[in-house]
């Protein structure tokens, strides 16, 4: 029986590719460093699993409403300033952006995603069979330019952001993303804020576009609380856009695990301890991750999410591959994250600081051996 048409053009993620081909070099006994995923190296904080332990012991195994259990609802609620009507629990925040990718975009319709981006928006937009209109933000240091937004927009498109930016660590300015927001209002047209790097940040705090009337806020706690594996995500929007976004979310997620959920609204008043050594440990490894390739490559300094997006100045899956082959070193082609991304890699530096030293060490006696800098 053949595929549908919806997913028959659909590749596989270069991400998962080069993490399988990580694992099957491994059980040849390689030495791999991968620094491909990305996903916090931090272990989720013990006072949250214990929890969760008790609340499975407590009965805590069952269905909650699909909006999510009430207490959560009302704490992030309160974090972003909405109400708690305009929340919904998710499970993980991939489900967040699926569903509201299903619910608002309609085969035909323009998708915009400024490039580089998450590479799953481009698939969601493929499932739809939505025409995907890219915004090269190269020339801008990777931010987006509303006045090339205005140039494509058209009316009752769908716009993906993402700020802390994957793959660039980019930030963009709280008055960018309003007149953002301002020219899709202005075209009835909707904007995805996924803002799951939004707790991670380092010299410009990224702003929320949550309570905006014609935004869909993505959010999770995967990254900022170490917990990839738990599937606990969240939508904020008005109740409106909620509603529509809850007709799929009933018949895919259902619920996230009741148990995490309630761990995870009782441990939030403690979070900030555990995501400042956080952050100050992805901050150390930024700043010599970052030293080390601009002396090779041109790389932009990250504000914010584990990633770095630097120019290799050759082809980015030959590039990858070769290092890989000869040094061991996992890298991911910047091809994935859309156009004008073939000269460069995505390198996650969510990865102990000796990995990075000898990693980095690595790549640069490749370019030296190789003269391709």
């Amino acid at each position: 029986m053949k595929p549908s048409s919806r997913v028959s053009d659909v590749s596989t993620s270069l991400i998962r590719r080069m993490f399988e081909i990580v694992e099957r070099a491994r059980k040849e006994g390689k030495e791999i460093i991968n620094l491909s995923i990305g996903e916090p190296d931090f272990k989720t904080p013990p006072e949250l699993v214990e929890r969760a332990y008790e609340y499975m012991k407590a009965g805590y195994t069952h269905y909650t409403s699909n909006l999510g259990l009430e207490e959560l609802r009302v704490a992030i609620a309160e974090r972003y300033n909405v109400e708690p009507s305009e929340v919904m629990v998710t499970t993980g925040g991939s489900e967040g952006l699926l569903n509201a990718s299903l619910a608002f975009i309609d085969e035909g319709c323009n998708v915009i995603i400024p490039s580089p981006n998450f590479l799953s928006y481009f698939t969601y937009a493929k499932i739809c069979r939505a025409r995907v209109i890219q915004i090269r933000t190269h020339e801008d240091c990777f931010e987006i330019d509303p006045d090339r937004l205005n140039e494509v927009m058209r009316k009752n498109s769908f716009v993906f952001l993402n700020y802390p930016n994957n793959p660039t660590g980019v930030v963009v300015d709280g008055r960018v993303l309003k007149e953002v927001v301002e020219i899709a209002r202005d075209k009835d047209s909707i904007v995805l804020s996924d803002e799951i790097y939004d707790r991670i940040h380092y010299d410009r705090k990224p702003r929320t576009l949550a309570g905006e009337e014609n935004v869909i806020v993505v959010n999770g706690f995967s990254k900022s609380l170490a917990m990839t594996g738990w599937r606990i995500g969240f939508v904020i929007a008005n109740e409106n856009l909620l509603n529509e976004m809850l007709k799929v979310h009933q018949v895919n997620g259902v619920c996230a695990p009741a148990f995490a959920q309630k761990a995870v609204a009782e441990f939030l008043p403690e979070s900030e301890r555990f995501l400042k050594v956080m952050v100050r440990e992805f901050r150390r490894r930024r700043d010599f991750v970052y030293s080390r390739l601009k002396r090779i490559f041109d790389v932009v300094k990250p504000e914010g999410a584990f990633y770095m997006f630097p120019d290799v100045g050759m082809d980015c899956e030959h590039f990858c591959e070769r290092i890989l082959i000869e040094k061991g070193v996992c890298l991911t082609p910047g091809r994935a994250f859309g156009d004008w991304n073939e000269r460069y890699v995505r390198l996650s530096f969510a990865n102990s600081m000796e990995n990075l030293k000898k990693a980095l060490d690595r790549i640069e006696e490749y370019v030296e051996e190789s003269g391709e800098e």
